[in-house]
């Protein structure tokens, strides 16, 4: 009975398949100077996705039922539907939501794609330029704004923009925000350019479609666009893998393919909006499609401050150089440090940065339990807790001093000199 009830489920996602028809039509790049195959290029999409339908589909059923069902079984009804499915396509029966997105692709996505410039970071002294990608977000009279990664653009002497026809222009770097990665660039100019705008990346869902537009290598693959889902959201990093979570922005994860080069251009919505900035990508031999992108919401906040004071005030820093009990109990100890017998949790605070968040109120030696709403269990859960927090945000710390516990009251975050 059971096998006859996946079948049905089965059966019901062919049908529910074919009830969905979402399309959209793709105008040609008037700046690229080659002819583009348009029903090629959906074809390969097409193909892309439609065989990413068939593995999940295929996985889905797979892990249901893997216990009552031989292989033999599984791979026989997968591939009577996957030909039940083909055969619906061809007749026409099927429209395919996930088949047709490059449908949904406005005039507005389109130009908001052709609004990713290249970067030039050119170092003098060195005879060295590095490339990688912006885009341009806003425009004031003949005044554009560019953002794109800091790592983009370190350590240059002159940075230039650079458009598919090769003209370039050098720009004004207006400030950086290096821990979240983040540059904001202005030029001059009379031509009339395309111009993004930023979406509201807190509504993203896991398994939404965006696209990756930058140049992938150089400018010799100018305005490369390509297309996946959004992965995960509120993705963390350890870099050097010592428990500590490194780099602590919320990242959107997705599978677009994206490339060295492709640092500093955008990641869209379908409505061609601006939900995240690419900035990197893991790469292993065991590792396929893991992208990740800065929050949109995040950059945006990011370059009106730099726009308006020439420095970030976004992210905030406490101050303090610590010792994670969880982690380190045993050695504090030893050293002579009094930690309660049933305290495994906190931060053992050893030293405070003049002028920071916390001078005056937080001491050497306390053991730091609380910070705003976030409970310290460890290093990583804090780091992502408090990740939440902006510069001018007033919170309590809790703290364990002298055999019992403080409330130090309404702190105000500070940004870093």
């Amino acid at each position: 009975m059971k096998k006859i009830s996946i079948i049905l489920i089965m059966l019901l996602t062919v049908v529910t398949l074919s009830s969905c028809s979402t399309f959209f039509t793709l105008e040609p790049n008037t700046s690229s100077q080659e002819e583009i195959d348009y029903n090629q290029l959906r074809d390969d999409v097409y193909d892309d996705v439609y065989n990413q339908i068939y593995s999940d589909l295929y996985n889905n059923i797979k892990d249901e039922i893997i216990s009552d069902v031989s292989q033999e079984e599984i791979q026989a009804i997968y591939q009577s539907i996957r030909l039940d499915i083909q055969e619906k396509v061809e007749n026409g029966e099927i429209e395919v939501e996930a088949l047709s997105v490059l449908d949904q692709m406005t005039e507005v996505g389109l130009t908001s794609a052709r609004a990713v410039v290249g970067i030039n970071n050119i170092n003098l002294e060195d005879d060295i330029e590095a490339t990688g990608s912006g885009v341009i977000y806003k425009r004031e009279g003949n005044q554009y704004y560019v953002v794109t990664n800091y790592h983009v653009i370190e350590d240059a002497k002159t940075i230039e923009v650079e458009f598919a026809d090769r003209t370039k222009i050098e720009t004004e770097l207006l400030g950086v925000e290096k821990l979240v990665d983040i540059a904001i660039l202005k030029f001059t100019s009379f031509e009339d350019f395309p111009v993004a705008s930023f979406g509201d990346s807190s509504t993203i869902k896991k398994g939404q479609f965006i696209t990756a537009v930058g140049n992938p290598t150089s400018v010799d693959y100018f305005n490369t666009m390509t297309m996946g889902i959004i992965s995960g959201i509120n993705r963390y990093f350890d870099i050097d893998e010592d428990g500590t979570r490194d780099m602590f922005v919320n990242y959107i994860q997705h599978d677009a393919a994206i490339n060295a080069g492709n640092s500093g251009g955008a990641l869209f919505n379908l409505d061609g909006e601006i939900i995240g900035i690419n900035t990197l990508k893991i790469v292993d031999y065991t590792i396929e499609g893991m992208g990740f992108a800065i929050p949109g919401n995040l950059v945006k906040l990011i370059a009106e401050d730099i726009e308006t004071y020439g420095e970030s005030r976004r992210k905030p820093m406490l101050g303090i150089s610590f010792v994670d009990i969880s982690q380190n109990k045993a050695s504090l100890l030893a050293s002579g440090v009094d930690i309660p017998d049933n305290m495994n949790r906190g931060f053992y605070v050893q030293e405070i940065v003049s002028g920071s968040s916390v001078d005056g109120y937080v001491l050497p030696g306390d053991i730091i339990l609380e910070i705003g709403d976030v409970v310290i269990e460890n290093t990583s859960q804090f780091v992502e807790g408090f990740s939440q927090y902006l510069v001018g945000d007033v919170i309590d710390i809790l703290v364990y001093r002298n055999g019992s516990n403080l409330t130090l009251n309404d702190i105000e975050l500070k940004g870093r000199d």
